[in-house]
């Protein structure tokens, strides 16, 4: 699949100038930290089986996608960034990869694979997620071409990332208000 073999995983805090990463990714990945003025680095958590991370800069969590005997699960890590939090588990098939949090920390982007093989870029509602409501908000079905790396715009609006969707690679602006997705 399009996650097999990532090295590490990355999230950075700006303000506080840390950078959150995974070591040990061929096993079940500690979730480490390290100050970009001369920290050495921590570990927060042995063993988490954490991936996918992305830094929510508003409430000062960081997400991941937690994976065990097929299933993923969406975590918060609160400060300290000792221990994870459950918010949401998709069914057995539903692999989630590529997450981003909007910049007011209310939406979660999320690349999706089912177990047909289509492919879809979805939005979803954080709280509704920790509610049990997993109906994404918004969603562009890339049939069975991979979306990669959509991440929001600092304003919100869009999310950009990009795919094979036309045939050839492309970076894609998806629009949250209609929906419109074009190649830029």
């Amino acid at each position: 699949g399009p996650s097999l073999f990532k090295v590490s995983s990355l999230a950075y805090d700006a303000d506080r100038r840390l950078v959150y990463y995974t070591t040990d990714n061929n096993d079940y990945r500690d979730l480490m930290s390290v100050s970009l003025d001369g920290g050495k680095p921590k570990r927060l958590q042995k063993d988490a089986r954490i991936g996918d991370l992305v830094f929510d800069e508003k409430n000062q969590l960081l997400y991941g996608l937690r994976h065990q005997n097929g299933f993923v699960t969406l975590v918060s890590i609160k400060p300290p960034y000792d221990t994870w939090e459950q918010v949401h588990s998709w069914p057995y098939g539903e692999v989630l990869y590529d997450i981003d949090v909007s910049p007011d920390g209310k939406l979660l982007s999320a690349s999706m694979a089912e177990v047909s093989g289509k492919q879809f870029l979805r939005v979803f509602d954080i709280e509704g997620l920790a509610e049990g409501r997993s109906d994404a908000l918004m969603e562009f079905d890339f049939g069975f071409a991979v979306p990669e790396g959509f991440v929001f715009s600092p304003d919100g609006r869009f999310l950009y990332g990009s795919s094979y969707y036309t045939g050839i690679s492309n970076i894609f602006r998806y629009e949250l208000a209609n929906g419109d997705i074009e190649a830029v």
